[in-house]
C-alpha cells in the first residue's frame, strides 16, 4: 500500500502538476514646468522699451532743459505679470541725482505679486528746481531695477 501511494506520488510529480503565480503593475507620473515672466510698458511719450526676457529696458531721454524755471520729467512703466508662476516684483531705486535734480519716486514701492496678465503701475522721473548760470550743462539720470522672483 505504501508503494501505491509512492507510485502516485511519482506520477502527480511526472504528469506536470504545478501552479506559477504572476502580476505586475506600473506607475507613472508626468510634470510640466511652468512658465515665468515679465514685460513693461509705458504710456509717457518717447519712451523706448527695448529687450527681452530677463533683459527689459525702458528709456526716455527726455528733451533739453531750455529754461531756468522749476520742473519736472516724469516717467510712468507699467509690470505686467507674463506666465503661470506668479512673479514678486521689486523695484529698487539707483544712486539720487545731484542738486537741483532729485527722483520724483520719492519712496521704493512695496513688493507687489502678480499673477499672469496682471500688472503694477509705476511713477518716477526726474524734478528740478530754479535754475541758475552754474547749472548749465549739468545732467541728471535716474535708475529703477525691476526684479522678478517666484519667491
Amino acid at each position: 500500500m505504501l508503494f501505491a501511494a509512492g507510485g502516485l506520488g511519482f506520477g502527480l510529480v511526472g504528469s506536470g502538476v504545478r501552479a506559477a503565480f504572476t502580476d505586475s503593475a506600473t506607475a507613472t507620473e508626468s510634470i510640466t514646468v511652468g512658465t515665468f515672466g515679465i514685460l513693461l510698458s509705458s504710456t509717457t511719450p518717447g519712451v523706448v522699451v527695448g529687450g527681452s526676457k530677463g533683459a527689459w529696458t525702458l528709456t526716455l531721454n527726455s528733451p533739453a532743459i531750455t529754461s531756468s524755471v522749476a520742473g519736472n520729467a516724469p516717467i510712468e512703466f507699467t509690470v505686467t505679470g507674463n506666465g503661470s508662476i506668479p512673479a514678486i516684483v521689486h523695484v529698487a531705486k539707483g544712486a539720487a541725482p545731484a542738486s537741483p535734480f532729485s527722483d520724483l519716486m520719492t519712496t521704493p514701492p512695496a513688493n507687489v505679486t502678480l499673477a499672469n496678465g496682471a500688472h503694477q503701475d509705476y511713477n518716477g522721473g526726474i524734478a528740478w528746481t530754479t535754475l541758475s548760470s552754474a547749472d548749465e550743462s549739468k545732467s541728471a539720470t535716474v535708475v529703477y531695477t525691476i526684479t522678478a522672483t517666484d519667491s
